[in-house]
C-alpha cells in the first residue's frame, strides 16, 4: 500500500480544505494509504473514507518563540514523523504556513510544496516588497513545487523563482458529489448568484456591486458567503440597490444556489483556482469572471473565453453580465472534464517513486 502524507495549515473554511480533502479521498479510493496532518487545531471537516486526520499543532509562548515558531513546529512534526510505523512516499505541503514549517523539517527535500494562489498578489504586498520578496523566493527555489493553475507557474518565473522541479494539477471537482447535492430547492428564482468569501482585498465584493449595478439587469443577487457582509451590506445601501441584494450567509451546500442561479459571477483580483468557476459549470450554470491572476482564464477557455472580463473594467464586468443573461453558453462536461478525481489523482499517483502501473480508477 502506497503511504501518502498531506500536511495543510488547517481543515477549516475556505476552498483549500475541500480541495485537500476530496484529493485524500480520491487517492484513498484507489488503495492509497493517506494521512492529512493538519497543523491547527481546527478540522471542521470528516474525513473521507479510508484517510486519517492527525493534528500536530503548536502555540507560541512569547515573543521569543514566535520569532522561532516555524523551527518549533518543526520538530513538533518531525518528533510526529519519526513516530509512524514506516515512511511516507509522497508528502505534499499545502498553503503558506506548512510551507514554511514543511522547509524546516526532516520532510524538506522530499516534500512537493504544493502552492493554492498566485504567490505574488498573494504574498507579496506593496508594503516591505523587496523583504518579502527575498523571502519569498528563499521559499520556493530550488524546490519541489506543485501548482494549481499555469498562472502561478507563471508568477514564480515573474520573480525569478526557479523550482527544482514543478508541476501543474489542477484542482479535484467531484461532478457526481456535486450533482448530488445540486437540486435542492433555495427560496430564490430567476436570480444571479455570488458564491464565496466576502472580502474586499481579494475578492473585491466592491466591484462585484458596482458591476451588477452597471449591468441593468432587474434579476437580484443573491450573496452567499461569509466575511466582510456588514461593509458589503452597508456598500449596497449606499449605492441604492439594497433591496435587489439579498445575503444569506455560509451555506454548508451552496450548489443549490449555483443550480438555480441563471449566472454566478466572480469579480476577484486574484485567484489561485477559481474552484468556485468550475463548481458552477458542473451544476449548468455560466460563469462571468474577472480575467484575474490566475485560473478563471484556464477554466473559461475555447468557447466560454468570452465570459471573462478585464479585470480592472468594472463596466465590462457589468457588460458581460448583461450580455450572459440575454444569450447563455450551453455547458458541457467537456468543460470540467480535465479536473476530474480520476484524471486529478493519476497525476498526483505519478509523483510516487515507480512500482508498476497505477492503481486503478473507476473512470
Amino acid at each position: 500500500m502506497r503511504r501518502i502524507l498531506f500536511v495543510t495549515d488547517h481543515l477549516g473554511g475556505g476552498g483549500a480544505p475541500l480541495s485537500i480533502l476530496a484529493l485524500a479521498g480520491a487517492l484513498a479510493a484507489r488503495g492509497c494509504a493517506v494521512t492529512i496532518v493538519s497543523l491547527q487545531d481546527k478540522v471542521w471537516h470528516s474525513p473521507p473514507a479510508g484517510v486519517d486526520i492527525q493534528v500536530v499543532s503548536f502555540t507560541y509562548r512569547g515573543p521569543w518563540q514566535k520569532l522561532r515558531r516555524y523551527h518549533l513546529h518543526a520538530r513538533r512534526l518531525d518528533a510526529w514523523v519519526g513516530g509512524q510505523p514506516g515512511s511516507f512516499e509522497l508528502v505534499v505541503a499545502n498553503l503558506h504556513y506548512s510551507h514554511q514549517v514543511v522547509n524546516r523539517s526532516s520532510l524538506a527535500d522530499q516534500a512537493w510544496l504544493c502552492i493554492r494562489t498566485d504567490p505574488g498578489a498573494a504574498l507579496l504586498k506593496p508594503s516591505r516588497y523587496r523583504h518579502r520578496l527575498s523571502r519569498f523566493r528563499r521559499l520556493y527555489h530550488g524546490r519541489k513545487v506543485l501548482a494549481i493553475s499555469r498562472g502561478i507557474l507563471d508568477s514564480l518565473a515573474h520573480h525569478d523563482v526557479v523550482p527544482a522541479e514543478s508541476r501543474l494539477i489542477y484542482n479535484i471537482i467531484d461532478a457526481k458529489a456535486i450533482r448530488a447535492a445540486m437540486t435542492e430547492t433555495v427560496p430564490f428564482e430567476d436570480f444571479i448568484v455570488y458564491v464565496g468569501r466576502l472580502d474586499r482585498r481579494q475578492k473585491r465584493y466592491d466591484r462585484l456591486l458596482k458591476a451588477y449595478e452597471a449591468s441593468g439587469v432587474t434579476q437580484p443577487l443573491v450573496v452567499v458567503g461569509d466575511g466582510e457582509v456588514t461593509a458589503a451590506k452597508a456598500l449596497a445601501e449606499s449605492m441604492g440597490i439594497a433591496d435587489r441584494v439579498s445575503f444569506v450567509g455560509k451555506k454548508a451546500n451552496p450548489y443549490p444556489y449555483m443550480y438555480h442561479a441563471r449566472l454566478l459571477v466572480l469579480a476577484s483580483d486574484y485567484e489561485g483556482f477559481g474552484r468556485v468557476i468550475a463548481e458552477s459549470l458542473v451544476c449548468g450554470t455560466p460563469v462571468v469572471s474577472t480575467d484575474c491572476p490566475s485560473g478563471p482564464r484556464e477554466i473559461l477557455r475555447d468557447e466560454l473565453a468570452d465570459c471573462l472580463a478585464p479585470l480592472d473594467d468594472g463596466e465590462a464586468l457589468g457588460r458581460r453580465i448583461a450580455e450572459l443573461m440575454a444569450h447563455p453558453p450551453a455547458i458541457m462536461p467537456s468543460h470540467y472534464a480535465a479536473f476530474s478525481p480520476e484524471r486529478v489523482s493519476d497525476q498526483y499517483l505519478q509523483l510516487l517513486p515507480f512500482r508498476g502501473e497505477l492503481p486503478p480508477s473507476e473512470e
